[in-house]
């Protein structure tokens, strides 16, 4: 079956906070233009997978929807997509259920850090990193990523020295990275790991994005890679990116090492976060499945092609605008520096004239300043008008 990623679907009409410009207001702290077209919000603009909607109906005929629990179908459909998606043989015992994967940061950072330890974090980074740290009141620790010939990588050696500083107690890894697209080697992910290892340093991997991957890349969970880690490490992850159902708030930890898991369940209980989503339940087991493999893999196809349309646009029309073509998720990192413009001025031009709104680069942290991270998934006609109107309000 052929799915049609062109289609618009009118999201006005619905209370997603994403297309509607008070919860946008909210976010930029600033009035908003109705005509906006909105690329920030990190989910898609795709109708939902079939098979997604067609189990809710049928749960919804079930006509009660009191305290669930996941059953069997969930721990299998977990464990069959890990298989299928990553060549990784997942116990089911492994398996929490979690509202978000950023709840599950929150949970880890408090079950495996104190007030006042350092969390590492590899900014520019998802902006939410460094805010879930400062109100654990823990310290934020910057090990920042370095662009070598238009590349971004790891800066090891510091990453050595930082996790050898014994006050550093966690690190999170954002895997693919939010927003600079990077999806990680073995190799990369092997030198994480060992450092993290040696220093008893406890690694959270966020693989929220890891499903969404490009020809030519490979995404390995860390866990999978070796033994040792799956004894020390955790795993994140949620088909809310890659099937948008985020407000299903259905997620996953896979915490192979049972003491570990103990600890961080009894944080998760102690944080009140252990209720489960009836329809988030439902949702994930139906994506987890051979039709939604398939659904998914036409959307990454169509937003790849998305990618090549943004990487062709922004060489023949954006002169001076450069853009670092990403490995894997649906989100583009445009570097606005050459303009000469500076952080205000790209913000005004862009959201306030030209009524896009994408996320500024200085949110994400150090190393974002001039730039934006702009959101692919989504139609091809919308993709077009957000480019138009960024350009017409640049070169003016």
């Amino acid at each position: 079956m052929n799915y049609d990623f062109d289609r618009i679907v009118d999201r006005k009409q619905t209370n997603d906070m994403k297309w509607h410009s008070k919860a946008v207001e909210s976010y930029l702290h600033r009035p908003i233009p109705e005509d906006m077209i909105p690329m920030w919000l990190a989910d898609t603009d795709f109708a939902c997978a079939p098979v997604i909607v067609n189990a809710l109906h049928d749960r919804v005929d079930k006509e009660i929807f009191g305290y669930c629990a996941p059953m069997a179908d969930f721990f299998k459909a977990v464990c069959f997509w890990q298989d299928y998606r990553f060549n990784w043989k997942v116990d089911p015992s492994w398996i929490g259920y979690l509202p978000s994967v950023v709840s599950g940061i929150n949970i880890a950072i408090r079950a495996f850090s104190n007030e006042g330890d350092g969390v590492i974090i590899q900014q520019p980074v998802y902006d939410p990193f460094a805010s879930i740290v400062q109100r654990a009141k823990r310290k934020v620790v910057n090990n920042a990523l370095v662009l070598r010939d238009d590349h971004f990588e790891m800066n090891f050696d510091e990453l050595e020295k930082l996790c050898a500083e014994p006050s550093n107690k966690v690190m999170i890894l954002c895997s693919p990275h939010n927003p600079v697209g990077r999806v990680w080697t073995k190799d990369e992910l092997t030198k994480v790991a060992d450092i993290c290892l040696k220093h008893n340093v406890m690694l959270v991997s966020d693989e929220i994005h890891g499903d969404i991957i490009y020809k030519g890349h490979t995404q390995y969970p860390i866990l999978s890679l070796d033994e040792k880690y799956a004894n020390n490490f955790i795993h994140l992850t949620a088909p809310g990116k890659t099937f948008n159902i985020a407000g299903l708030k259905s997620s996953v930890s896979i915490i192979p090492n049972p003491d570990i898991r103990k600890a961080f369940t009894d944080m998760q209980v102690a944080m009140s976060l252990d209720v489960k989503n009836t329809f988030g339940i439902e949702s994930l087991t139906a994506a987890y499945s051979p039709e939604g493999a398939e659904w998914a893999k036409q959307e990454i196809e169509y937003m790849e092609s998305n990618v090549d349309f943004v990487e062709d646009y922004v060489k023949t029309k954006m002169p001076k605008v450069k853009m670092i073509r990403p490995e894997g998720t649906f989100l583009c990192w445009l570097d606005l520096s050459g303009l000469g413009l500076g952080d205000t001025e790209i913000f005004k031009r862009v959201t306030l004239e030209a009524s896009v709104i994408c996320v500024p680069g200085p949110w994400f942290g150090p190393g974002g300043e001039e730039h934006l991270r702009l959101n692919v998934g989504c139609p091809r006609s919308m993709l077009k008008e957000a480019l138009d109107r960024i350009t017409t309000e640049l070169y003016r």
